[in-house]
C-alpha cells in the first residue's frame, strides 16, 4: 500500500493507521512525504528503511519514531512485521507527483488524509480530491480528529486499543470495498451497518436480507464481522446514535452517491464525537478503477507524448471561437439562407462550380465541430447549443430547397445530374465525412492552418444534400430526396465523432470530477450509427462496382458505328410527364430509324425496363 504525508502534523496519526492496514492487509507500506518545490517527480523515487531515512533527514522522520519503535516491538499475538519503505520529494504538483509513484508501484490501497474542513478547491482539500478522482488504485481519505486540531504531532486517537470499524453499508461497490478492507483490518469488531425504513413487522427482516446480500457481493460473510441493522427514518441521526453506543475508531463511507467529499469528511458526524483524545476518525473509501478505465488513461498517456497537445492558450482560443460561431443567430441564419439559395440554383443549373460556391459559404461545419467538442469534455451546455444550430439549419435549407423545387417544378425544369450525384451516398461518402471532421478539428485547434477549412468546407458538402432533399421532394423524386437526406445525415455523424476523436487525441478533456455519462453514451451511440451506416453505403458502393456498363458505354458503340459522337447523357423530368434521358449527339445530320432502334435497345437493355429516349443534336458538318 502507499500511505501519503504532506506534514509533519500529521506524519504520526497516518503513519500509525497506515501500519495497522498493512499488517492486517500484510502488505509492504511505502510512506511517500510530498511536499512543495521546484523538482520534477517521474515516479522513479528512492525508497530508504527506516534507519537510512532517519540518518538522513532526522528533522523530519524523527516525528515517526513512536510508529516505529511499536513496529519493532509489536505485542505478544500480533502479526509479524511489515515491509516499511520511506522517501521524502519536493516537488512543483504534489498530486502529478503522487500519481506518478502510483502508477510506478500500483498498490492496492492508496491512503491520504485531509483533516481540515476548507473547501474542495483549497490546498489542503485538492490533493485528496484530485488523488480520489484520478488514481488507478483503491483511494481512502482519512479524517483524524486530533490533527485537525492541529494538535502537536497528531497523536489521534490509539487505534491498537479501539479497534472497532463501523461501515454504513449503502449497496455501492465502494461501500462494498469498505466492508472488504474492514474486515480484513478488524475482523468481527467491523460493524457492517444497515439503516432501513420502519415499514412493518417485517422490516428487521428484510433489512437483515439486504444486508447479507451486500456482504455475499463484497465477498464478506456474516461470521467475519458483526452485521447489525438498525430501523430509523434519519439514517445520519442513526449512524450517529451507533457511534456514541459502540467503541468504534473509525468510520469508512463509500465515496460514491451524492455530495462532495468535504461533505461526507465533515457533514457526517458531528464535530463532538470526532475531537478529543476518544475522537472517531473518518474514512472514505474508493474503490479502484475499472480496467477499461486504466487501459483508457494509459492510452491518453501514450498519444500526449506522441501526439502534440494543444497548450492551454489554444484550448482557450478554441473554446472561444467555438461557442461564438455554433451559437444561432441572425448572422449564422443569413449564411445559411444564402448558402442554401447558392446551392440550389447550382444543382437545378447543373453546375458544380456553383454548388462548390455554395459550401465555402455554408457556416453548418462548426457547430458539429462543437458538437464532437461536447462529446469529449462532456458539456451539455455546449452540445445542446451546437444542436439547436444544425436542427435550425437544417430545418432553413430544407424549407428553401421545397421554395426552389417548387419554382423549378413550374418552369418544367427536371432532375439535373449534380441532384442524382447528391441521391446515392456510398461508403465512400461516409470515409469523406469522418476525415473530414477529422481535417478540420485538426485545422481549427491549430490557429496557423485555418486557411484548410475551405477546403475541407468542400470535401465535406452540408448544404447541397440538403437542398437536394427539399428540391426532389418538390419535384416528386422521393428515392433521389430520401438518398440525399441519409448523405447529410452520414455527413452529420461522421463529423461529430471524426472531430471528438481529433480533440480527444490532441489533449482535450472534461473535468474528471464531472459526471459524464451522457457524453460516453453518446460516444458510444455515434460509432454504433456509423457501423450501421456503413452497411447500406457498402452494399450501394458493391452495387455500383458490380453494375453493367455505363450508359454511355452502351450508346457510345453504336454510335461510333453510324459517325455520331457522344457529347453527354442527362436525366429530365417535363412538366406534368415522366423521366426522359436525353442524349446529345453530335454529326452531319438526324440519326435514322434503325440508328434509333438501336439506341433504344441499347438503353433498355442497360436499365432493365423501357427508357424514353429524348436526342438533341448538334449539327457538325467537316470542310477541308
Amino acid at each position: 500500500m502507499l500511505l501519503i504525508i504532506r506534514k509533519q502534523a500529521e506524519a504520526l496519526a497516518m503513519t500509525r493507521w497506515g501500519m495497522r492496514i498493512a499488517q492486517a492487509t500484510k502488505k509492504p507500506l511505502h510512506l511517500l512525504w510530498v511536499e512543495s518545490g521546484n523538482e520534477e517527480c517521474d515516479g522513479d523515487v528512492p525508497w530508504l528503511d527506516w534507519s537510512e531515512a532517519l540518518s538522513q533527514d532526522a528533522e523530519h522522520w524523527g516525528c515517526l519514531e513512536p510508529a516505529m519503535a511499536a513496529a519493532a516491538n509489536p505485542p505478544e499475538g500480533s502479526s509479524e512485521d511489515c515491509d516499511i519503505r520511506l522517501c521524502r520529494v519536493e516537488c512543483r504538483s504534489r498530486h502529478r507527483a503522487v500519481l506518478a509513484v502510483e502508477r510506478k508501484l500500483s498498490p492496492e490501497l492508496l491512503v491520504v488524509g485531509r483533516h481540515d474542513s476548507t473547501k474542495d478547491g483549497s490546498m489542503t482539500g485538492k490533493l485528496a480530491r484530485e488523488l480520489l478522482d484520478e488514481a488507478f488504485s483503491t483511494v481512502l481519505v482519512l479524517r483524524l480528529g486530533e490533527v485537525g486540531n492541529g494538535a502537536s504531532g497528531g497523536s489521534g486517537r490509539d487505534d491498537l486499543s479501539s479497534p472497532g470499524i463501523l461501515v454504513p453499508c449503502a449497496g455501492g461497490r465502494h461501500s462494498r470495498r469498505g466492508m472488504k478492507l474492514a474486515a480484513r483490518i478488524a475482523g468481527s469488531a467491523a460493524t457492517a451497518f444497515y439503516v432501513c425504513e420502519d415499514a412493518g413487522e417485517l422490516s428487521m427482516e428484510v433489512g437483515y436480507e439486504s444486508l447479507r446480500r451486500s456482504l455475499r457481493r463484497a465477498g464478506v460473510t456474516s461470521e467475519e464481522v458483526t452485521p447489525k441493522v438498525v430501523l430509523s427514518d434519519d439514517v445520519s441521526e442513526a449512524i450517529q446514535c451507533e457511534l456514541r453506543s459502540g467503541d468504534y475508531g473509525l468510520m469508512l463511507i463509500g465515496a460514491a452517491g451524492g455530495g462532495t467529499l468535504r461533505r461526507k469528511l465533515f457533514g457526517t458526524v458531528p464535530e463532538r464525537l470526532i475531537q478529543g483524545p476518544e475522537g472517531v476518525s473518518i474514512g472514505v473509501i474508493r474503490a479502484s478503477r475499472p480496467a477499461g478505465h486504466r487501459m483508457r488513461e494509459r492510452l491518453g498517456d501514450m498519444m500526449s507524448l506522441s501526439i502534440p497537445q494543444l497548450k492551454r492558450e489554444e484550448r482557450i482560443q478554441l473554446f472561444a471561437e467555438i461557442d461564438g460561431k455554433a451559437r444561432w443567430s441572425f448572422d449564422f441564419a443569413v449564411l445559411m439562407v444564402m448558402a442554401t439559395c447558392i446551392a440550389g440554383l447550382g444543382l437545378l443549373a447543373d453546375s458544380g462550380a456553383v454548388v462548390i460556391g455554395a459550401m465555402l459559404v455554408a457556416p453548418l461545419m462548426t457547430p458539429l465541430l462543437g458538437g464532437g467538442l461536447a462529446v469529449v469534455q462532456g458539456n451539455w451546455p455546449l452540445w445542446k447549443q451546437c444542436q439547436k444550430s444544425v436542427l435550425l439549419g437544417f430545418l432553413s435549407a430544407l424549407l428553401i430547397g421545397v421554395l426552389l423545387g417548387g419554382l423549378a417544378r413550374s418552369m418544367g425544369l427536371g432532375v439535373t445530374d449534380e441532384l442524382l450525384a447528391r441521391g446515392e451516398p456510398t461508403l465512400l461518402d461516409l470515409g469523406v465525412a469522418f476525415i473530414s471532421g477529422l481535417a478540420a478539428s485538426y485545422c481549427l485547434a491549430r490557429p496557423k492552418l485555418t486557411g484548410a477549412l475551405a477546403g475541407v468546407a468542400i470535401a465535406a458538402a452540408l448544404v447541397p444534400p440538403i437542398a437536394t432533399t427539399g428540391i426532389c421532394l418538390s419535384l416528386g423524386e422521393s428515392g433521389v430526396a430520401k438518398g440525399a437526406a441519409l448523405l447529410f445525415g452520414t455527413n452529420v455523424v461522421a463529423i461529430v465523432l471524426g472531430s471528438s476523436i481529433n480533440f480527444l487525441l490532441a489533449g482535450v478533456r472534461g473535468r474528471s470530477s464531472t459526471p459524464r455519462l451522457w457524453a460516453q453514451r453518446l460516444a458510444i451511440l455515434l460509432a454504433l450509427l456509423c457501423a450501421g451506416l456503413s452497411v447500406p453505403l457498402a452494399s450501394v458502393l458493391v452495387g455500383k462496382a458490380s453494375r453493367k456498363e455505363p450508359v454511355e458505354m452502351a450508346v457510345q458503340g453504336v454510335l461510333e458505328t453510324h459517325g455520331y459522337r457522344l457529347v453527354g447523357v442527362h436525366w429530365l423530368r417535363p412538366k406534368g410527364g415522366e423521366r426522359v434521358l436525353e442524349l446529345h449527339l453530335e454529326g452531319a445530320g438526324f440519326p435514322s430509324e434503325e440508328t434509333m432502334e438501336m439506341l433504344r435497345e441499347a438503353v433498355q437493355t442497360r436499365y432493365g425496363k423501357p427508357v424514353n429516349l429524348r436526342i438533341r443534336l448538334s449539327w457538325v458538318r467537316e470542310i477541308s
